[in-house]
């Protein structure tokens, strides 16, 4: 703030008064008011401290400014005359100017404690002490000097700014809303209400702050993206993806903003737009990792496999620490055959979250595949041991543990898939082929029955070339009635 001459008018009345008075009788009023008239030594007083005032005066407009020069000549005016108010305002300026801020704030209190109601100098005060870390007497400085000014709005929205600042923001509130009163079209103040109420999770009066300012300033940036915010967060997405829209027409190519279009584009299921909006986040710089996984996963649900592949492969070159992503990586890598970049990936994503059932479930699946037999049991048992009730993965055990010719478990297994109502035609006809093998033939036939039931075929024709065989599996059953008449007519009768 530059320096000004602020010094009364009345200065040579007052010495003129003086000498042409001085011998004069008092009356009375003048006695009631007598420690109010200047006498020759205040004068003398006043004229010397005042001189040194002037010569820094003079100095405003130069390059001697707000130097250390002139904060003397002023300094040596306070000495002088300790209530020189106007000497300790400006020196106070000087001090703020060169970010002396103790300086500054001990000149401003003088200032205060000359005239409490000099106007001005709370929000200087106020902002010497914010400087100094202590916001806190800032606080306390405004809201003294509202009481001298409280219809000074400009005062009240310094200390909303403070106690937004500090997180006070119920008394923030407080005093937004005496300034929305005083002046409805303030803008600023509204959107600071609406931040507020944000902050809060208050969502309802945040949105209608926020709908007040975008209606009035339809080319108000934060209104828009801030209403989409909480448009999200309520799973709005359609308004939200409408607010983000406007948004980018006013600021074209925000990163984060285009990000936050395509997540919203994706919680409608519009994919297609969400991949077009992530491609372009990361066409303007915004954060890789996450925005290159987003959009592999929106390219993923498009089935554009091996372009979500290289999109994934791109984000874990940023961040080697997401599971969710090298998960992806391992299914996508298996729907394109690639085996060992699949269990890579899926290992990768183990050794980051190890407790991921269908991980396990996938990994045991590839290894059985492979004919890796006892990785694949070791994968599904530790699958299982997190989820016990995981029924797809006791269906891939049993079979695993058939082709481990261990019968017995695969009979629990392929049992306990059936118990957990994950049972399929499959499983009926591997049990019925497991109990043939052990001579239960009742048990067979019926594991036989509604396997056909659920799926006649194949497993019927599988069950009649089974048969032509000299030596089969289904030589126990193969001349009974009961499995004559299901090879036949079909699963019994009730």
């Amino acid at each position: 703030m530059p320096l000004k001459s602020i010094i009364p008018k009345y200065t040579a009345a007052v010495i003129l008064c003086l000498f042409s008075c001085a011998d004069g009788p008092l009356k009375a009023d003048d006695a009631r008011n007598k420690k109010e008239v200047p006498t020759i030594e205040d004068a003398v007083i006043f004229n010397e401290a005042y001189g040194w005032v002037k010569k820094a005066e003079a100095l405003i407009g130069t390059e001697k400014e707000n130097s250390d020069e002139q904060a003397e000549l002023y300094l040596k005016a306070t000495q002088i005359k300790p209530d020189f108010l106007e000497a300790h305002y400006n020196l106070g300026l000087i001090y703020a100017n060169r970010n002396k801020n103790e300086e500054a704030a001990r000149a401003f209190e003088k200032v205060i404690e000359i005239e409490p109601a000099f106007e001005g100098i709370y929000q200087l005060l106020a902002s010497a002490y914010g400087k100094l870390g202590n916001p806190d007497a800032a606080i306390k400085t405004i809201e003294k000097g509202l009481k001298y000014f409280p219809n000074d709005l400009q005062m009240r929205r310094a200390l909303s700014m403070l106690q937004i600042n500090a997180h006070l923001d119920k008394a923030a509130i407080g005093n937004l809303r005496k300034i929305i009163e005083t002046d409805p079209g303030d803008l600023d103040a509204r959107m600071d209400m609406a931040r507020l109420y944000q902050r809060n999770g208050e969502m309802d009066k945040a949105e209608e702050h926020y709908l007040i300012v975008s209606n009035s300033d339809p080319d108000n940036f934060a209104a828009h993206y801030n209403l989409a915010q909480i448009y999200m967060r309520q799973k709005k997405y359609r308004e939200a993806s409408d607010k983000l829209e406007s948004a980018d027409q006013i600021r074209p190519g925000d990163p984060v903003l285009l990000e936050r279009l395509g997540d919203a584009y994706a919680g409608q299921l519009e994919l297609e737009k969400a991949v077009i909006a992530y491609s372009s986040a990361l066409d303007n710089g915004s954060d890789k990792e996450r925005v290159y996984a987003k959009l592999g996963f929106g390219q993923a649900n498009l089935n554009r496999i091996e372009e979500a592949v290289v999109s994934l492969e791109n984000s874990v070159k940023h961040n080697t620490n997401s599971a969710d992503v090298y998960h992806l990586l391992g299914h996508l890598y298996s729907e394109l055959e690639r085996t060992d970049e699949a269990v890579a990936a899926y290992n990768k994503t183990l050794e980051i979250k190890p407790d991921q059932k269908d991980v396990l479930y996938n990994l045991g699946t590839i290894y059985a595949e492979e004919g890796r037999l006892p990785e694949a049991l070791e994968a599904l048992k530790t699958a299982l041991q997190i989820d016990p009730e995981y029924a797809s993965a006791w269906i891939n055990l049993a079979l695993v543990y058939e082709k481990l010719g261990r019968d017995t478990d695969a009979i629990y297994a392929h049992e306990k898939a059936i118990e957990l109502g994950g049972g399929r035609a499959l499983n009926y006809f591997h049990l019925g082929v497991l109990y043939a093998k052990g001579d239960q033939a009742d048990q067979a036939i019926d594991a036989f029955a509604r396997a056909i039931e659920m799926e006649p075929e194949p497993y019927r024709g599988l069950l009649l070339e089974e048969l032509k065989k000299v030596h089969s599996v289904l030589d126990s059953v193969r001349y009974k009635d009961k499995f004559i008449r299901l090879l036949k007519t079909g699963p019994p009768a009730d």
